[in-house]
């Protein structure tokens, strides 16, 4: 290999890594967003005790996009709130995203509502985990602004300790708490 295509090689590493490191911190305006305070205000402390949050990684945080974990312990197979922050177009893009969620017939969905009074538009359904049965995901999304709001709980039939949410009318109350509190 010539020196010049080594060097640009190692650069594109150590940039991809650099991108890596900013995706996996947490960003101050998602936690302003969503503090995990608001769990123990819908379930109580004594439930949400031990609830940490963590950037998932997937992408890197900022001021229009959110993409974290809240969990109980470290178990990834276990149960976890999956919080995410999309930018839309603008303020009708973002309800027709969430329309469109609501609209969609692909995937085996139960419990299916249009909730009022979360955000702009609310879609809130429960679903199985198509490649595990023993996993389900209660989920609701809004339209807060220009933005994708994507709340999505995955319960785990495990007898793991760490269940922090009951029943999906808990996720749809985190989900009133944000859009009143609104963008920061």
């Amino acid at each position: 290999m010539r020196p010049s295509v080594l060097r640009r090689f190692a650069l594109g590493v150590l940039a991809g890594a650099a991108l890596s490191a900013q995706a996996a911190e947490p960003s101050a305006w998602c936690d302003a967003l969503f503090p995990v305070d608001d769990i123990a205000a819908v379930i109580g402390a004594d439930r949400a005790a031990g609830i940490a949050r963590r950037a998932s990684g997937v992408v890197p945080e900022d001021d229009r996009r959110c993409s974290r974990i809240y969990s109980i312990g470290d178990d990834r197979f276990s149960d976890e709130l999956v919080f995410m922050v999309s930018p839309a177009r603008d303020a009708a893009g973002a309800v027709a995203t969430v329309d469109r969620m609501a609209r969609d017939t692909g995937v085996r969905r139960f419990g299916l509502s249009r909730p009022e009074g979360i955000g702009a538009s609310a879609v809130h359904f429960r679903q199985p985990d198509p490649l595990a049965s023993h996993r389900m995901e209660f989920n609701v999304s809004f339209a807060l602004g220009n933005r994708v709001v994507e709340l999505r709980y995955f319960s785990v039939d495990d007898a793991k300790r760490n269940k922090f949410l009951q029943a999906s009318s808990e996720l749809e109350a985190i989900a009133r708490r944000i859009a009143e509190r609104g963008l920061p």
